[in-house]
């Protein structure tokens, strides 16, 4: 039998072969990445694989190149030079530098280097247009994308943004998106916790614009169909240009042709695959995103979360093999331990799935997942398990909505206030039984390797109880939306809150809905307090736990969302084809 030890031992060293690569790598490689137009890896090696005592030489170095070159490049490399310094300047303005760097550096030393690259930065984009244009034109276009996905609707004032935050130099560019960044409630949530007043790690729940949520301290994402769709839905443009290229260098348009005129099943097969084709592409982006995080923090953090195709939630053996598959093809792509984990369904088949990954130290993240039983469950068997770390998520907001439609439906008072405390209150509780210790009821977790994840989190007015009441919780990843309105103001911040109390009258509110009592109640609570329907992850209860109002609705729109996509791929083969 392999060993939990055996397994980790062979990831970590794996991951630390990779950063002694990388630690290895001399000043001019830097360049070397620069010229070739691979800016995310030549910032990354300054920012996390420089030590910091070198940093101010080595940095010397790039930006005199830099200069020494820019007269006689082409326009292409100018581009380059020019994207790298932007990069590079918003980085030492943003979160960036906590990683690694701020802790062997002078204090001001971070400031000072900025202000140097900013220097440089205004010096050489005044020399000629074109190559300055162009990046211009590109961080409007992705600034107008991400501005949407936040939540800004308004043509007027979207453009009035825009304008602000871009204006007409990549210096002011820099600035302005340096300020806003450090106005970020988020930023300083971030900051908490690398002083120890919190243990929440950031992550963004959405499939696009994962650049920015690092910028303020996320060190995670999860990806599924129906944010891919979401982002493709935000940014038209840009999604139909990548999935043309992918569905490209599977089928030549001749070959299109065929499949459409073709059999049905096969037809379906290749959308299928090409759907894949498409989440792979985003997952491997994201990957990469935050792979100097993942080596940083020696597989601790820096993941993407992939969910598994939501079709075969009752089929453990499919998930295991297209997890399997995935995650061959991503340690291929990435040449190392690919920084992901794999979103299963919290039922008797995901359970099956997540202990036979977790076996092989392949992390997972549980999903469509509102119930303490569920956690537990899962807690168990994860902890088991010989992953570096794995997730349980909490889907907060969309057991919210059941819960308020069934109190709202029964005529409770308060009950459609009280709802917006049921995801708070199942996550407190499912917090204790899974990191309390043994002897106070609970299972005594590893906060470290299996960590609660609060997730699918809704804007009530100004009120954010599944944030403001949750800080403490190991992760907590959120919408462009919900950061936009949570960050409209400064906020109170405590980082244990999760280990505060709901008051108690919203607590037997809440006990009057059958939904949330199947997802607090545990063995060992008040019989009064027991669902009429008490719901387990066995086998015999997969079809009870299936049509349960939370998942039923989750997994529908999963899958609805998923075929959703597979339509607008198919659209796109048909274009190409024509």
């Amino acid at each position: 039998m392999i060993t939990t030890e055996a397994v980790e031992t062979d990831l970590r060293a794996r991951i630390a072969s990779e950063r002694e690569r990388e630690l290895r790598l001399p000043a001019d490689g830097i360049y070397q990445r620069i010229a070739a137009g691979d800016i995310l890896r030549a910032t990354g090696k300054l920012l996390f694989h420089t030590p910091p005592p070198q940093f101010p030489a080595v940095l010397k170095s790039v930006l005199d190149t830099i200069l020494d070159l820019y007269p006689g490049a082409d326009d292409v490399l100018r581009r380059h030079m020019l994207e790298f310094l932007v990069k590079l300047g918003i980085d030492l303005r943003s979160f960036l530098p906590n990683w690694h760097l701020a802790q062997g550096l002078p204090p001001g030393a971070i400031v000072e280097a900025a202000d140097r690259v900013l220097k440089l930065l205004s010096q050489l984009e005044h020399w000629d247009g074109p190559p300055r244009n162009a990046l211009l034109n590109a961080f409007r276009q992705e600034t107008r994308a991400r501005l949407k996905a936040e939540g800004v609707s308004d043509a007027g004032e979207l453009e009035e943004m825009v304008c602000r935050l871009v204006g007409d130099s990549l210096s002011h560019y820099v600035i302005m998106i340096g300020e806003e960044i450090n106005r970020s409630n988020l930023i300083e949530v971030a900051r908490a916790r690398f002083r120890g007043d919190t243990i929440t790690q950031l992550g963004n729940d959405y499939a696009a614009f994962l650049q920015y949520a690092i910028w303020l301290g996320a060190s995670f994402v999860t990806t599924n169909p129906v944010l891919v769709k979401i982002a493709w839905d935000t940014d038209p443009d840009f999604w139909n240009r990548r999935v043309d290229e992918l569905i490209l260098s599977r089928c030549t348009p001749a070959r299109l042709r065929e499949l459409l005129a073709g059999p049905a099943d096969e037809l379906a097969r290749a959308v299928a695959g090409i759907n894949s084709l498409v989440t792979m592409a985003v997952v491997e982006e994201n990957c990469r995103l935050l792979r100097d995080i993942f080596l940083v923090t020696e597989g601790r953090e820096g993941y993407v979360s992939l969910q598994v195709n939501p079709k075969n939630h009752r089929d453990a053996e499919v998930m295991i093999q297209e997890a399997l598959e995935l995650y061959a093809g991503l340690e291929e792509r990435l040449d190392g331990v690919p920084n992901v984990v794999f979103k299963l369904p919290a039922t008797a088949a995901g359970k099956i799935a997540a202990e036979a990954l977790t076996s092989r130290g392949i992390g997972v993240n549980i999903t469509v997942n509102f119930a303490v039983f569920q956690e537990v469950g899962f807690g168990e068997a994860l902890q088991r398990g010989h992953a570096l770390v794995a997730y349980l998520a909490l889907m907060n907001g969309r057991m919210a909505t059941p819960v308020r439609d069934e109190l709202k439906a029964k005529g409770v008072p308060g009950g459609v206030e009280a709802a917006r405390w049921a995801g708070v209150e199942v996550a407190r509780k499912a917090f204790h039984r899974l990191y309390d210790p043994p002897s106070a009821g609970g299972l005594g977790v590893d906060v470290e390797r299996v960590k609660l994840l609060i997730a699918s989190l809704r804007i009530y007015e100004d009120w954010f109880p599944d944030i403001s009441e949750l800080w403490g919780c190991p992760v907590m990843t959120i919408f462009p939306n919900v950061r936009r309105a949570y960050d409209a103001h400064p906020r109170p911040f405590d980082g244990r809150a999760v280990l505060g109390e709901t008051p108690a009258d919203v607590l037997q509110t809440l006990l009057q809905s059958e939904i949330f009592r199947q997802a607090w109640w545990m063995p060992g609570d008040a019989e009064e307090q027991r669902p009429a329907r008490v719901l387990t992850l066995e086998p015999a209860d997969a079809e009870a736990l299936a049509q349960w109002p939370p998942m039923a609705q989750t997994l529908g729109q999963f899958i609805q969302l998923y075929d959703q996509m597979g339509e607008m791929v198919l659209g796109r083969m048909r274009r190409l084809a024509a």
